[in-house]
């Protein structure tokens, strides 16, 4: 059989012009024109037959399953690979690097955010991201409402609070006196929860019981504030927000 023609069949099962060309030794055009003189159309409508089988079959998978793949066909290492996927994990790029290669902390903590750094690396890491965000249907626009509600979020919002006065009595109910002779009066306060059914709980950090009664934490509407003023100056100078803003926030890359 020549070489055009196991050429053709290597082609029917999926290689690609450029495998099918390092393969033979030879250049990617003269694959090509293997194809257009000597490979057969009936062939070749099953070959797409079958690549549109195989389009179908992607078309199902998830953004994060095709983004896998995809990370499986990039130039970069194997462990390279290995690291991106932990480092997702996890968002840690000193212990991403001890899972992926059995080294001791201190090497990691020289080579991890330096891999991290990598173009290569970077670029896999916010396009699985991105993959990610859209797998879950998650846009710039929706981690930017959530920072606005966080910005804007107040304790009132959920604790009803005040005073009231009250006489001051003694045992027997009588009121007790001052020493201008004028009723003695306890000025007293009251905080209460609102119902959750009527309250935005996505601004609450936590709730907890501390000795003197519950204890609500909001999440840090300064840090918000902050955050959404770098996104205000950078979209008045005209720079494009990109996704891969959002999707790093409270990311630690050490």
């Amino acid at each position: 059989m020549k070489k055009y023609e196991e050429a053709e069949q290597d082609y029917l099962s999926g290689l690609k012009y450029k495998d099918i060309a390092d393969k033979y030794d030879v250049s990617i055009s003269t694959v090509k024109s293997w194809k257009s003189r000597y490979w057969k159309f009936d062939n070749v409508a099953t070959k797409d037959k079958k690549v549109a089988q195989k389009v179908a079959k992607v078309a199902t998978k998830k953004p994060t399953e095709r983004a896998i793949d995809e990370l499986s066909d990039s130039k970069i290492t194997d462990k390279q690979k290995a690291f991106v996927l932990d480092y997702l994990r996890i968002s840690n790029a000193t212990q991403a690097y001890i899972n992926v290669y059995n080294v001791d902390r201190k090497t990691a903590l020289a080579n991890g955010p330096r891999l991290l750094g990598n173009a290569r690396i970077q670029n896999e890491i916010k396009r699985l991201r991105k993959a990610k965000l859209q797998e879950l249907g998650v846009d710039a626009f929706d981690l930017m409402e959530d920072m606005v509600v966080e910005a804007r979020a107040d304790i009132g919002d959920y604790i009803d609070f005040g005073r009231y006065d009250m006489l001051h009595v003694d045992s027997e109910g009588d009121v007790k006196l001052d020493t201008d002779d004028k009723p003695e009066i306890f000025h007293k306060s009251w905080a209460q929860f609102k119902d959750k059914d009527k309250i935005d709980t996505k601004p609450i950090k936590s709730i907890k019981m501390g000795k003197d009664g519950p204890v609500v934490e909001l999440h840090d509407r300064n840090k918000a504030r902050d955050k959404l003023l770098e996104l205000l100056k950078s979209d008045s100078s005209n720079t494009k927000i990109e996704i891969t803003q959002f999707s790093e926030i409270n990311h630690d890359n050490n």
